[in-house]
């Protein structure tokens, strides 16, 4: 009787879990799927009565209006000249600063590192006054290299973080064969960890593109000329006070997602491996 009881009870329980998970997915998936669907609607049929889930007519205008007659392609490509130029930057000066906290010891390491982590509880809004100070004196003020330059400061300490965490998974004697051969340390940084770093790479670099792509508030207060807008910006211009055009919102969303969508494809065979080896000496 007992174990029939505690047989019911996990099944009970599992039901439970299941239907909870069910619920979580429902909330978040129907509005994306209301959107992506929503795209490929005509622009009466968006607000028709009787509400339609899906397309009464599938159509591919509202993506070739959204990229012929909006300023979207340019909204794209700074994008992603932005996004890629901060993390290079910010994997190149992270990578070389995460190899020197794992592997030299000195004063003050631990605080340093405690300071870095302080510095990403700040959010981005206590200090978008100093940044558009700072910008206008540089005279970098509506330009994509001052989005750059903020991307990349704000990104080094997590990116540091995470990739310490995968370096002190390495070995010190890779290094050391290294030296015994006669390479310099930056030489066996580069040609031996840096390869043996991929997955930790991958995983800081999907997260640093999540970030620096879908930011919003820093963009939009250094840098919301047509011209050098990004994605994050280039959207919310889609929503006016009196008309919103729906249909082209619909459309630029998802234009803007897929970038998203690719880069997880292209990390996901590194990205849980990095993150698990970074947490286990981070």
């Amino acid at each position: 009787m007992a174990v029939a009881d505690l047989g019911r009870g996990r099944a009970a329980a599992l039901g439970a879990t299941y239907s909870a998970y069910l619920l979580i997915a429902v909330v978040v998936l129907f509005p994306l799927s209301w959107v992506l669907l929503g795209s490929f609607k005509h622009p009466s049929e968006i607000f028709a009565y009787p509400t339609t889930f899906f397309p009464r007519d599938f159509t591919l205008a509202n993506y070739a209006d959204v990229i012929r007659r909006t300023a979207l392609p340019s909204y794209l490509l700074n994008s992603a000249i932005v996004t890629l130029a901060s993390l290079v930057l910010t994997l190149a000066f992270a990578s070389v600063a995460a190899y020197g906290f794992s592997r030299w010891d000195f004063p003050f390491k631990n605080t340093l590192l405690v300071v870095l982590l302080v510095l990403q509880l700040i959010p981005s809004s206590v200090n978008i006054v100093p940044y558009y100070v700072m910008m206008n004196g540089l005279g970098l003020l509506n330009t994509r290299t001052g989005v750059v330059a903020i991307y990349t400061a704000t990104q080094i300490p997590f990116a540091i973080w995470i990739l310490k965490g995968f370096f002190d998974t390495l070995p010190r004697s890779l290094d050391e064969a290294a030296l015994i051969d006669g390479c310099s340390m930056f030489r066996a940084f580069v040609t031996i960890i840096l390869p043996l770093s991929l997955p930790g790479l991958s995983a800081a670099g999907f997260l640093l593109f999540l970030s620096a792509w879908s930011e919003f508030l820093i963009p939009l207060v250094v840098a919301n000329a047509r011209d050098v807008a990004v994605m994050s910006v280039g959207l919310y211009t889609f929503f006016g006070a009196d008309t919103t055009q729906y249909h082209y919102a619909f459309a630029a969303s998802v234009l803007s997602t897929a970038p998203l969508v690719l880069a997880y494809l292209f990390a996901q065979e590194f990205l849980v491996s990095g993150l698990a080896a970074g947490a286990e000496k981070g």
